[in-house]
């Protein structure tokens, strides 16, 4: 993701959402950043994370999110962020970030997106589910995840779609074989070296 100092430079091109996001959408999350004096700013992929909140340092609130997410997985990491916003302002650091103060809050502020008018069938059941009790992040979610990555532009192939004893390789060309499904993860061994490894179902695999 970009820097946060590389981001305050960038505020006088402030990203127009209707890239990212569906027209009836957009009212709601542009009143939401004047209420709540938050800029957002999409930036390159993060591989460790969709989004993150960046509490006021100048005049406003910063809001980073990936520009690689699927108009769903882009709400969704926006509310969830916008959500830390409104709990920042009110409590500051005397709360978890993903505590009970922002769980309710998120559900607040999702609630009204939970009908077919903004979300397809799949996703709203799913994210209804998550919505219970919403985990820090929707990526460990794994039912979820799962459906919000068939919206993707690109196409992946999760280590948990391929059979054990296929071979693929990940994005740093380390080559593996699927060895076995665990209780959560899968274990699989890289060939050059033998050693084994522990895959998420969610790891984005290429097959040989």
């Amino acid at each position: 993701m970009c820097s946060i100092k590389y981001l305050y430079n960038l505020l006088v091109n402030i990203v127009d959402l209707s890239s990212f996001l569906t027209e009836k959408t957009i009212k709601k999350i542009n009143s939401w950043e004047e209420k709540f004096n938050v800029k957002i700013i999409v930036c390159s992929p993060s591989k460790s994370r969709l989004g993150v909140f960046i509490p006021k340092r100048h005049d406003y609130h910063l809001i980073k999110i990936n520009n690689n997410l699927n108009k769903y997985t882009f709400l969704i990491t926006l509310i969830h962020e916008i959500a830390h916003a409104v709990i920042w302002q009110r409590y500051g650091r005397r709360v978890n970030p993903h505590g009970e103060e922002w769980k309710a809050q998120y559900k607040e502020m999702m609630l009204p997106f939970l009908n077919p008018e903004f979300l397809p069938e799949d996703v709203l059941r799913s994210l209804s589910n998550h919505m219970i009790n919403p985990k820090a992040s929707s990526v460990r979610d794994l039912e979820l995840s799962m459906i919000l990555k068939k919206y993707d532009k690109h196409k992946s192939t999760f280590i948990s779609e391929i059979n054990d004893g296929d071979e693929f390789y990940i994005d740093n060309a380390k080559r593996f074989v699927r060895m076995k499904k665990l209780r959560k993860n899968y274990q699989c061994k890289e060939i050059s070296t033998g050693k084994i490894y522990r895959f998420s179902p969610l790891a984005e695999v290429k097959l040989i």
